[in-house]
């Protein structure tokens, strides 16, 4: 039977229907958030000692047969039970406070464990889990650490008020249009369009790389200019961000729209700094690596984990070089700037 014309909360019902015979140890909606749909369900596997992690992308589910729209991941009962008695030492406070949430980011969790003063856990709250909820946090980081990379953006905007910071990026609202086919001269003012067509024929855009669902690229202006278009390809569903202070769709990003269309990519350096607890790829592994623009006096220009250009020196403070460079231009052009620093230092 299709279900096109169901609303989230009933596609949710049809889910627990599904689940009603599992013992259940959470669940989480996560709804109109960040452009998803998302229902995860921890359910406890009594036959094997283990639990399995459910999560279904609710846009996607289309008829009432809900087996084939899960994905899933096994996890062992010691984790789970690390996290039940983590939650316990604390006297949460689990109140909802504001009863008319908006509909966009909202966030609904459920934690089937006996409190001192309740049966369960029932939150609910708008994009960042609150302060005063900080207890919860390693349930979020457990959740998506084990589901798909492409949810891994969720992790930092939840847990952001916690940790004293807003999203790395700061996107604008998403929208749907077709990167490579939309007429762009919509989103622009006629000023913008005059300035940002003068900043791509002026090769401004100095470095453009397409990396999984974004696409990074570095803008020259008054300074240098951070851009960021992620896009969907199949929904063509598209967010931007620029790191200039407009709060509008600026000449630098219709530049770099126009540099993506015309195929006009160059590569950003990377470079990775020497951590002797791990190895290569167990740094690799955890984007423990930098994107680079290269040498700047004695120093690296990278793009740091707060989406920010920093300038980080080539040697400590005792004249060690602890980088590795992952990947050079054809000419090694880095290793020739690294090159020219050490011989004349």
């Amino acid at each position: 039977m299709l279900v096109n014309n169901l609303n989230n909360n009933e596609k949710i019902a049809l889910i627990k229907k599904h689940f009603k015979k599992s013992s259940v140890f959470l669940d989480l909606a996560l709804l109109n958030y960040k452009g998803y749909n998302l229902y995860i369900v921890l359910t406890k596997l009594k036959k094997y000692k283990s639990y399995r992690l459910n999560w279904f992308d609710l846009d996607n589910i289309t008829d009432e047969n809900i087996e084939k729209y899960v994905s899933f991941e096994y996890i062992p009962a010691e984790i789970i039970d690390l996290i039940k008695n983590e939650i316990l030492k604390y006297n949460i406070n689990f109140q909802n406070n504001d009863e008319f949430l908006p509909g966009k980011d909202m966030v609904i969790m459920n934690i089937y464990v006996k409190t001192e003063n309740a049966d369960n856990i029932n939150i609910k709250f708008n994009k960042y889990l609150p302060i005063s909820l900080a207890p919860l946090s390693s349930i979020f980081v457990f959740i998506f650490q084990n589901m798909s990379k492409k949810y891994e953006d969720f992790l930092p905007v939840l847990l952001a008020q916690i940790t004293g910071t807003t999203e790395k990026y700061e996107y604008k609202d998403e929208f749907k249009f077709d990167l490579f086919k939309g007429n762009i001269n919509t989103l622009f003012s006629s000023i913008i369009i005059q300035r940002g067509q003068k900043y791509y024929e002026d090769e401004k855009v100095k470095f453009l790389e397409k990396i999984d669902d974004r696409y990074f690229a570095i803008v020259t202006g008054t300074k240098k200019y951070l851009v960021i278009i992620k896009y969907n390809e199949p929904s063509k569903i598209m967010q931007v961000y620029c790191s200039c202070p407009c709060e509008f769709y600026c000449k630098h990003i219709y530049a770099v729209i126009l540099a993506i269309r015309n195929n006009n990519f160059n590569k950003f350096y990377k470079i990775i700094y020497k951590n002797p607890n791990k190895s290569l790829l167990e740094r690799v592994m955890d984007f423990d690596y930098f994107l680079c623009l290269g040498v700047v006096n004695s120093s690296f220009e990278i793009i740091n984990n707060d989406g920010e250009l920093e300038l980080v020196p080539i040697l400590e403070a005792n004249n060690s070089y602890n980088w590795e460079i992952l990947e050079d231009s054809d000419d090694k052009k880095l290793m020739k700037q690294i090159k020219h620093f050490l011989d004349n230092k």
